[in-house]
């Protein structure tokens, strides 16, 4: 009797953090599409000021290029 009162508690411990390394491998996950999702925002931006920056570059050449 002692040693099935024994595994019944191991079993439920065992249980236990099975259950908190799931909750906090879902957290893990969550976080790793919310870090990918503001990595595309971050790419889209930089590309976004690449463009801007390569037509204000084009702009400004022509300003100070001499009128042909």
């Amino acid at each position: 009797m002692d040693g099935l009162m024994v595994q019944a508690i191991l079993g439920g411990v065992i249980g236990l953090l099975l259950s908190i390394i799931a909750y906090f491998l879902k957290l893990l996950i969550q976080d790793f599409r919310q870090l990918h999702k503001e990595l595309s925002k971050m790419k889209e931006l930089f590309i976004r000021l690449e463009a801007e920056q390569a037509l204000m570059k084009t702009m400004l050449q022509r300003t100070r290029s001499p009128p042909s």
